[in-house]
């Protein structure tokens, strides 16, 4: 192998999901390009500061607590005070993480904004990038953060595939207020998601509070002009910053 190897590919190495004669000519090429054992050691230690920061016993820890909190109150179950929307899965193992055939439609217009979706409890821990489709392995579980920027407000939510809206982080029915900050910070617990399918998952930013059931109204809008394909949503034309996943269930 002579060309550099693809960072995907040296990803994908390094995950484990590289089998049989690829993943020898990829360890073999390792082994004599300086450049491509560097991306190998970046990833490492990438990998080692995820962990460092968001640890799988936080992740375990947040789960046991929203299930619990979901028990006591399995009409509206509430964390710290956050609305949280509480769901369970069995989620298919696969080697490949796919991604989206579709142009990504997160829209960051600067100003230091920014979201993270993070995924732990199954496997090694990583970070999924927006506009990817995340194949979830049994028992994982997401974590959201952000970076508020010039951003007073911040909502989480959901639809799957069905149609069904689910609000994952609110105050109340609106937006939670935050302070603007170039600080990543982690919502409280971690979550899972039942049914089969697939979950887009988007994170909302805005100079002010935006209504629940608006988000609602713009993301079952959107979710009809794309005939019911999440891959094929498009923006929900929401005032500030939208950033989305594609998470993939059984």
């Amino acid at each position: 192998m002579s060309a550099h190897l693809t960072e995907w590919t040296v990803r994908r190495l390094r995950a484990g999901e590289l089998t049989g004669a690829d993943e020898q000519q990829a360890r073999a090429h390792v082994a004599t390009c300086t450049p491509c054992a560097q991306v190998l050691q970046e990833l490492e230690a990438e990998q080692a500061r995820f962990e460092a920061q968001v640890p799988f016993e936080r992740f375990v820890a947040g789960v046991q607590g929203a299930v619990a909190d979901a028990k006591k109150r399995p009409d509206q179950p509430r964390v710290n005070g956050f609305l949280v929307a509480v769901a369970a899965t069995v989620l298919l193992a696969v080697t490949v993480r796919p991604l989206l055939a579709t142009e990504p439609i997160n829209r960051l217009k600067g100003g230091g904004a920014s979201a993270d979706l993070r995924i732990g409890g199954g496997g090694p821990q990583r970070s999924v990038q927006p506009g990817d489709i995340e194949v979830l392995l049994p028992g994982e579980r997401a974590r959201l953060g952000y970076v508020a920027g010039p951003y007073h407000f911040v909502l989480a939510v959901s639809v799957d595939d069905a149609g069904e809206f689910s609000t994952l982080y609110a105050q109340e029915d609106r937006s939670l207020p935050v302070e603007p900050s170039a600080e990543r910070r982690w919502l409280p617990e971690s979550l899972e998601f039942t049914g089969k399918g697939q979950e887009r998952v988007m994170v909302l930013l805005s100079d002010e509070p935006l209504r629940v059931d608006a988000v609602r109204e713009a993301v079952l809008g959107a979710w009809e002009r794309a005939g019911g394909k999440l891959p094929a949503m498009t923006t929900l034309g929401i005032q500030g910053e939208e950033i989305h996943w594609l998470l993939r269930k059984p």
